[in-house]
């Protein structure tokens, strides 16, 4: 297969793990935890050194990425630090109580204050990253004008709320990208802001019909990858499979075009997933 991507940077993926603390909003009760007034989201920062450890000079793009039901702020690397790689700085939360290690136990029950924690942490990791002595000050440099959100699972169903809930949104986005999710009621897709979907059509967790409907939905720009074959997991983890290549490249050149202005990135998207028995797109640009 073609490589697809350009190879305009190089360097190695450097992580920085931060509490961000939302106390505004409180974490509800849950088995044996009584709840706290408070939210309390442990984030990973992941940007791109060199080989002196010295990071991208400019500001660069943002993507905030949500993981899944019983993840962490790591689990879904594999896939976002191509992104990383390619010159965006990734903040990955992990949620309060849908987490892997959440106090009283793994639940979804809190999953309608998780499109507003995708807000806190943006809007946080912007002012931290504009604040002089703060964790991020002399680290990295962020484009507050370039912010993309993404999700997989459970988390691409809490970045379509954050990106297209009139009551949700967090505001200024750029683009979305929601891979294995559903839409809820709540995301009417007023806005035209872009949007990548990424489903396998074996998936047995969350049907690809959930895609199916997010893209009809949907205001164009829109786009919509079906992975032949995959299930839930095996197309996503950022790999050498080939359906993984696909994930990536496609993801990688929807940002470019839609955060960077890369012009090459919509050719791209289409070279990346032309590939016969392991992938096909449905795009309205």
């Amino acid at each position: 297969m073609e490589d697809a991507t350009p190879a305009r940077r190089n360097g190695q993926v450097r992580r920085l793990s931060l509490t961000l603390v939302d106390r505004t909003r409180p974490t509800p009760a849950n088995g044996e935890f009584l709840g706290a007034p408070e939210r309390t989201l442990h984030t990973a920062v992941s940007f791109v050194v060199d080989a002196d450890g010295r990071p991208d000079q400019g500001p660069r793009p943002l993507v905030v990425f949500a993981t899944g039901y019983g993840g962490t702020t790591t689990n879904w690397s594999g896939l976002y630090d191509h992104w990383v790689r390619a010159g965006y700085v990734v903040a990955a939360p992990s949620f309060p109580l849908s987490q892997r290690d959440a106090p009283g136990g793994t639940t979804g029950a809190d999953y309608a204050s998780q499109p507003g924690d995708v807000r806190f942490v943006t809007e946080e990791v912007l002012r931290l990253a504009r604040t002089r002595g703060s964790a991020l000050d002399g680290v990295v440099e962020i484009d507050e004008e370039r912010v993309a959100l993404a999700g997989k699972s459970f988390g691409a169903i809490t970045v379509l709320d954050a990106g297209y809930n009139p009551d949700e949104q967090v505001a200024g986005i750029a683009a979305v990208i929601a891979l294995t999710g559903v839409a809820s009621a709540g995301a009417r897709f007023e806005a035209s802001t872009p949007l990548f979907l990424g489903h396998g059509d074996a998936d047995t967790m969350v049907a690809i019909a959930g895609s199916e409907d997010a893209y009809r939905r949907a205001r164009r720009p829109k786009f919509f990858v079906t992975l032949h074959g995959a299930d839930h997991l095996d197309a996503f983890g950022g790999g050498t499979t080939p359906a993984e290549i696909v994930v990536a490249r496609s993801t990688t050149a929807f940002l470019d075009y839609y955060l960077t202005g890369d012009p090459s990135g919509l050719d791209r998207i289409r070279r990346a997933t032309d590939v016969r028995g392991v992938a096909s797109l449905q795009a309205e640009s």
